[in-house]
């Protein structure tokens, strides 16, 4: 009798032990996600907004998006938005300015203050890694030309010529031709040949040959006001992002709190920061380049069967810049250099259409530059 209790006290303690075992190997499985947190404070506005009001303006399926992970969709139920999502999202839809209008004064006035801080938080980002090549970097060029109606045949005397749509056409079939040389012209680097660490950035990153970076100011931005709906565009604003992922309960299920919503855990933060130039060449040049005109010049000569360029002025429409930044680590990961320009070009047509002589033309192009930047890791 007392080996039969033995064996069962035994039996009894192993079954424990393997249970909590396989409990404790179970929990140690579950990994739960880390909350990130932004590394730096530059007063970084997201805008809140309740389902009752949103559904008064944005369409259904909109709507639908914006709560997916919400159970209970009463009235009562908020999502915060940046202001980059609001314009990524929605900037161009009818009821843009509608949605605005939901933001209380006091809320716009906070996202409007804190310029200064925006632009030098970019410049100094931007210029230490030029200064000191504390990132790899590689990047892509692009060039292209608005045919978008916008292109005008000018007489000596600043009149538009009779013609307009044939000279267009005539134009934009012989243009394309060397716009594809001038692409290839501006790719000094492919992608994938990536500088090292420590490296000197000096004829890399924007302004070319100069040991600086961004020295824009405040004067030196743009401010527009969009004609058809009233709405003011910020001259330079920064959105984090967050991307969130779900909690998990210690079975490594999803999380959820009392009133049975899933839990989320922001993980990562993106920083947006977009900064709109004036078209002025001093404030361009503090931040862009210009290619030499000889080298366009030359690239051009492909066209001379048809018409040759004589000569040609670059002025400026309002210009972009938009950087993500990792908001956990400052690093900037990407920064993009929209250069927009409008080229005064005196030509002179040759063969079939050499009867409209020496012209004038003006059209809109625009040179995109991509900088994508790699760090170093800590572990």
């Amino acid at each position: 009798m007392k080996k039969n209790f033995l064996r069962i006290t035994a039996l009894l303690t192993v079954m424990v032990i393997m249970t909590v075992s396989f409990a404790g190997c179970s929990t140690n499985q579950v990994t739960r996600p880390t909350a990130a947190s932004v590394k730096t404070d530059i007063g970084d506005v997201s805008f809140t907004f309740t389902y009752g009001q949103l559904r008064q303006v944005l369409p259904a399926d909109q709507l639908a998006t914006l709560f997916e992970n919400t159970n209970k969709k009463t009235d009562d139920k908020t999502v915060t938005l940046s202001y980059y999502e609001l314009v990524s999202k929605f900037g161009d839809k009818e009821y843009f300015k509608e949605l605005l209008a939901l933001i209380p004064d006091s809320d716009m006035a906070k996202f409007t203050k804190n310029q200064q801080q925006v632009l030098d938080y970019f410049n100094g980002l931007i210029g230490d890694i030029k200064a000191n090549g504390s990132a790899k970097v590689s990047y892509e060029e692009a060039f292209w030309v608005d045919y978008n109606g916008d292109i005008l045949f000018l007489d000596g005397a600043g009149n538009e010529i009779a013609g307009q749509d044939e000279l267009r056409a005539a134009f934009r079939l012989f243009a394309d031709t060397s716009l594809k040389n001038i692409g290839n012209y501006l790719m000094n680097r492919s992608q994938d040949e990536a500088t090292d660490y420590g490296a000197d950035l000096t004829d890399i990153i924007y302004p070319l040959g100069k040991d600086s970076a961004s020295t824009l100011t405040l004067s030196d931005l743009y401010t527009d006001t969009n004609k058809d709906t009233g709405i003011v565009t910020q001259p330079i604003y920064s959105s984090v992002v967050p991307t969130y992922e779900y909690d998990l309960d210690e079975n490594g299920d999803n999380a959820e709190d009392e009133n049975g919503e899933y839990i989320f855990v922001p993980t990562e933060y993106l920083r947006v920061v977009n900064i709109a130039v004036n078209p002025a060449e001093d404030s361009v040049m503090k931040a862009f380049s210009v290619r030499e005109k000889d080298g366009i010049m030359k690239e051009f000569d492909v066209t001379k069967n048809y018409f040759v360029l004589n000569s040609f002025e670059i002025g400026f429409n309002p210009c972009k810049i938009i950087a993500g930044i990792d908001a956990t680590t400052d690093n900037m990961k990407y920064v993009t250099y929209e250069k927009n320009m409008v080229i005064t070009a005196n030509i002179t047509f040759t063969g079939a259409f050499a009867k409209y002589g020496t012209v004038t033309v003006v059209f809109p192009c625009t040179s995109s530059l991509t900088y994508n930047f790699g760090w170093q890791t800590t572990e």
